[in-house]
């Protein structure tokens, strides 16, 4: 039965085939001719790169970042390894800096389109690339690609304006040219302000450090990526301080005291529960960085001391299903 289908298809294509040859005997010739018509009517003659033209590629370039928008991103199964909107906004504002930098110091067609698609096809491959390969880990890859994505533009833009210039000298001084410069600076200086983020690093001392008079450190330790439970997380980085008075004050009063210093002195967002107790919540350290500076303290009635520990905690790394 299948070999009886396979010969009634075949046939069914040859009379086609032999049909559309007596129909049309040069076939091939008019399809070439038709393109060629097709290929005059939309290719125009060199000349200035209209303020339309401009437009469409920065509306392009726009539109070749929506990968990484978060009604694209798959939610699943990692949901919280998907860029956050106000991430999102902030970094497709300076995905498209070269782009429009580009828009501005482009003059002449065809040189500006080619340049154009070159900078399109960098967009759609840094957006591709964050969406399946960006990660929240540790360390973080997601800084790495938008960096690498603004040097290779920053260069591509540059290189393209000097060839511009070079070919047409009169033109280079003016407004349109002056605010792609402009546009072009502020993409290179936002290259430079993206965090290197790599490893966890051990917390400084000055989130903590100096103390006020009456107390005093009697220990302190630092440690990265032990097994061991200290409440961020057995991958963390930290910093413990073991805190003691110099006065006879208690152990409570201790508490209270280096917690009024911390909320005060050194600015930790504080929740109080009593007068001894009290929690602070993590600090962001820049918007690529996934890594937070959060402290913990506790008091010791047995040593009459308090232990106030300072950490990085990647709270992106764990998965949520």
């Amino acid at each position: 039965m299948d070999l009886l289908l396979n010969v009634l298809m075949f046939v069914a294509v040859a009379m086609l085939g032999y049909l559309a040859g007596r129909r049309y005997p040069d076939l091939g010739g008019r399809v070439i001719r038709w393109a060629g018509r097709r290929r005059a009517t939309v290719t125009r003659p060199p000349g200035p790169w209209r303020r339309r033209a401009r437009l469409l590629f920065v509306v392009g370039a726009l539109a070749a970042t929506a990968p990484v928008w978060p009604i694209v991103q798959p939610g699943d199964p990692v949901a919280n390894e998907m860029l956050e909107p106000a991430e999102a906004a902030v970094i497709v504002s300076v995905v498209l800096v070269f782009p429009a930098a580009w828009a501005l110091l482009g003059r002449s067609r065809p040189y500006a389109w080619r340049v154009a698609v070159v900078l399109g096809a960098c967009v759609t491959g840094w957006s591709l690339w964050t969406a399946e390969f960006g990660s929240y880990g540790t360390p973080p890859t997601v800084d790495d690609g938008l960096r690498w994505y603004l040097v290779a533009t920053a260069v591509i833009v540059a290189s393209a304006a000097v060839v511009e210039s070079w070919r047409r000298p009169r033109e280079l001084l003016t407004r349109r040219g002056a605010a792609g410069a402009l546009v072009w600076t502020a993409g290179v200086a936002a290259a430079f302000a993206i965090p290197i983020v790599g490893d966890q690093q051990v917390p400084p001392r000055d989130p903590v450090l100096p103390l006020p008079p009456a107390m005093t450190v009697v220990q302190e330790e630092a440690r990265c990526a032990m097994p061991e439970n200290h409440g961020f997380g057995p991958r963390s980085c930290f910093r413990r301080f073991t805190v003691a008075a110099t006065d006879g004050a208690n152990v409570r009063e201790l508490a209270r005291r280096l917690g009024e210093h911390l909320q005060r002195t050194k600015q930790w967002p504080a929740t109080w529960y009593d007068p001894s107790t009290v929690q602070f919540r993590c600090r962001r350290n820049g918007w690529l960085n996934p890594y937070e500076l959060c402290l913990e303290l506790r008091h010791d009635e047995l040593t009459s001391t308090v232990k106030v520990q300072i950490a990085y905690y990647n709270g992106r790394e764990h998965v949520v299903y």
